[in-house]
């Protein structure tokens, strides 16, 4: 019982758009989270209560409790004394005495009252402090609640927002094909298939394709397959299982199927003597001369034999042809010299005599497909496969209209100077070519750096060696070596001096004199007075005076004083020190290191690939390819290169937010590797902390700078 699948998703449909142009080689991925705008706006922050509110519920709650613990059993105490000395008096008295316990009673009140007032007034002041606490703390958790919820339906309205935005931004977006040549090497079979798929189906979209399938394995099978779906006109060519329908050698001159035929043979030998290729090429130009007009591969195997002389049957040849080569193309001594490259020739014939010899099925086709099956595993296969090349350069050589895009899958076995040749003549024409090597060795190794360049998987180590080497190597800046020394010495000096002195000073003095004066005198003297002419007899007098006196005197006197000094000196001192060291230092070291480690390489998933571009200006490009043609059946993928993502709006600052501007990450350069980072600066000379990091006093109300001055100072 056979049903056709249910295609749920459209699958189908979207395959198609595999024969969209422009040509690409696979896709690019690029997170599309990668534009997402965080939400500006930071969570809000539940407010602190007020210190003073605290403060003030500490402050009444020891109050409250001083009052409780003390003054109000004090005035208790003193009250029930006064009480109890009332009642004692009461009962020693007489009955007229009631007077006095109704006064103590009132002075009992009187001295319980303040006590009784003032515990009463700090146990109100506690429990108005704790409603004041308490209703505080309550609007500060319902005006935080009211704020977390607004800013949480923000924060969801953004987001849905910039997904619905993120939604219509594509993911994949193709990668196309640089220039004119590129050369793939590596990769697995499976590899080949999808890349050929992926690039044919894009190429189909803009003009015919040809495709050379040297692998053997037939790994453009799907590539026809989906042509043929999407009605386009396909010619298969499997050979040599279908070599007869085949019209490989159509429309070729007899000399250039000559040149196709010994470039064939002797393509793998390029230092063959020139001797040997000249006698081939002259064998076989007699050969096609004395066929005429109608020259295949099978006529000219027969004729061949009939120059060696060996029996056919076949009717390939005319009973006058065959006497004509036989006897009259050359002579019997020649044919004895050239027996060797008579049996050659005709040796590498022989499997392709049938080729084209049956009328082509499939016509013109957009898309012609040469394929090798798995049979063509033999020394004389070698000739099939440079003889599809011969002609696809003939073709492209000769061709003078646009012609089709080329893919060569499983170009290793083919000589060099034929490679060089096919690119040269489509360089010339621009005809976009493609070759697929399954290794970087011998002749891939010698043309690689012809034009673009991809690499996928390759598994042997050298293969992989030699395409990180061409891929180069980069300078790079790498941290070799980290010194980091944080240190602190800190210092504290407190002095704390205090003195006080009091010097009180008594002085008491009393004095007592006594003095006493005695004296006697006495006198006596002579005088002259008068006399003669010119003085010469004096008169003289004489005359005696005798006294005493005696007196006495006594003088006391008493003098008593006291002085009083008093001094008193203080003295307050704080000092406080603090030093930080600290040092920082790394070491860079400029290292050439691989671009793209070999490792890396031989490590590729089976649909990666990363194509090589050369700069203009010097250097390369490399750009990471996934060419599985399945992504075309996922969802945000273009066929085209991916579009620049539009500016994210404007943001609207929330009540939080007083300046927007938010922060994006940038997008990632797809089509470059990250750039080296640039070497670190160098540490400043400049004395001072590192960052982070105070150093020098600290301020006053810092509650480590120490105890407050002294006396109420200032400092």
């Amino acid at each position: 019982m056979m049903g056709q699948p249910v295609d749920h998703g459209g699958l189908l449909s979207r395959r198609e758009r595999l024969f969209s142009p422009e040509p690409r080689l696979g896709w690019v991925f690029r997170d599309r989270w990668w534009f997402l705008r965080p939400f500006p706006e930071s969570p809000p922050r539940q407010r602190t209560l007020p210190d003073y509110l605290a403060r003030r519920v500490t402050e009444t709650e020891r109050l409250a409790q001083r009052r409780l613990n003390r003054t109000f059993p004090v005035s208790g105490a003193i009250a029930a004394f006064l009480l109890l000395f009332a009642a004692c008096s009461a009962g020693g008295g007489s009955a007229g005495d009631a007077a006095v316990p109704i006064g103590a009673l009132l002075l009992a009140v009187i001295a319980a009252g303040p006590g009784t007032a003032l515990t009463w007034w700090a146990v109100r002041q506690r429990q108005h402090a704790r409603q004041a606490y308490e209703l505080a703390r309550q609007q500060i958790a319902s005006g935080y609640q009211d704020q977390a919820r607004q800013w949480q339906a923000r924060k969801h309205a953004h987001d849905a927002a910039e997904r619905a935005r993120l939604d219509g931004l594509p993911e994949w977006g193709a990668a196309p094909r640089p220039g004119r040549r590129l050369d793939v090497f590596g990769g697995t079979l499976w590899a080949w298939e999808a890349l050929l798929t992926t690039y044919g189906t894009s190429t189909l979209a803009v003009q015919p394709l040809l495709v050379l399938d040297l692998s053997r394995e037939v790994v453009s099978r799907e590539l026809v397959e989906l042509s043929q779906a999407a009605w386009m006109g396909v010619d298969a060519q499997l050979l040599p299982s279908r070599q007869a329908s085949s019209t490989l050698l159509t429309e070729m001159s007899p000399q250039d199927l000559v040149d196709a035929i010994v470039e064939s043979m002797h393509g793998g030998t390029p230092d063959a003597a020139r001797a040997e290729r000249s006698m081939d090429d002259r064998i076989l130009t007699k050969v096609c001369e004395a066929l005429g007009g109608d020259i295949t591969l099978g006529r000219i195997g027969a004729a061949l034999r009939a120059l060696m002389g060996e029996p056919d049957d076949g009717d390939l040849l005319t009973r006058e042809e065959r006497r004509h080569i036989a006897g009259d193309l050359f002579t019997v001594e020649y044919r004895r010299q050239a027996h060797a490259n008579l049996s050659r020739i005709e040796s590498y014939m022989h499997p392709l005599e049938n080729l084209g010899t049956e009328p082509s099925k499939a016509g013109v086709g957009y898309l012609t497909c040469i394929a090798l099956d798995s049979q063509a595993r033999n020394v004389r296969s070698e000739l099939l496969t440079d003889l599809i090349v011969q002609w696809v350069t003939h073709r492209v050589t000769a061709s003078y209209d646009s012609t089709p895009a080329l893919v060569v899958a499983g170009a290793d076995e083919l000589a060099r100077r034929h490679l060089e040749r096919l690119s040269d003549a489509c360089e010339r024409r621009g005809v976009p070519l493609t070759l697929l090597f399954r290794r970087l060795r011998e002749t891939s190794a010698e043309m690689i750096g012809g034009g673009a360049v991809a690499f996928m998987r390759l598994g042997n180590h050298e293969d992989a060696t030699r395409a990180a080497d061409f891929i180069g190597r980069d300078h790079r800046f790498v941290l070799s070596q980290i010194t980091k020394n944080v240190g602190g010495n800190e210092s504290h000096t407190s002095t704390d001096t205090q003195g006080e002195g009091d010097s009180e000073t008594r002085s008491t003095s009393h004095t007592t004199g006594t003095s006493r004066n005695w004296g006697t005198s006495r006198s006596s003297g002579t005088s002259y007075s008068g006399g003669e002419m010119f003085g010469l007899f004096p008169d003289r007098s004489t005359s005696y005076q005798r006294g005493r006196n005696r007196g006495g005197g006594t003088n006391t006197s008493d003098t008593e004083g006291t002085a009083t000094s008093t001094s008193r000196n203080w003295s307050a001192a704080y000092s406080y020190a603090e030093g930080t060291n600290w040092s920082d230092a790394d070491t860079t070291q400029r290292v050439y290191e691989y671009a793209v480690e070999p490792v890396s390489l031989q490590h590729l998933p089976d649909h990666a690939m990363l194509v090589v571009v050369p700069a203009p200006g010097g250097g390369r490009t490399v750009t990471p390819v996934e060419c599985d043609p399945a992504i075309i059946t996922l969802d945000r993928v273009t066929t085209g290169p991916l579009p620049d993502p539009p500016p994210p709006p404007q943001a609207v600052p929330g009540p939080a937010q007083t300046s927007p501007g938010p922060l994006t990450r940038q997008p990632p350069q797809w089509a470059a590797p990250p750039a080296p980072p640039p070497p670190r600066a160098p540490l400043s000379s400049e004395p001072g902390p590192p960052p982070g990091r105070r150093t020098g006093p600290r301020p006053p109300d810092d509650p480590r700078q120490g105890p407050p001055p002294l006396f109420g100072g200032k400092g």
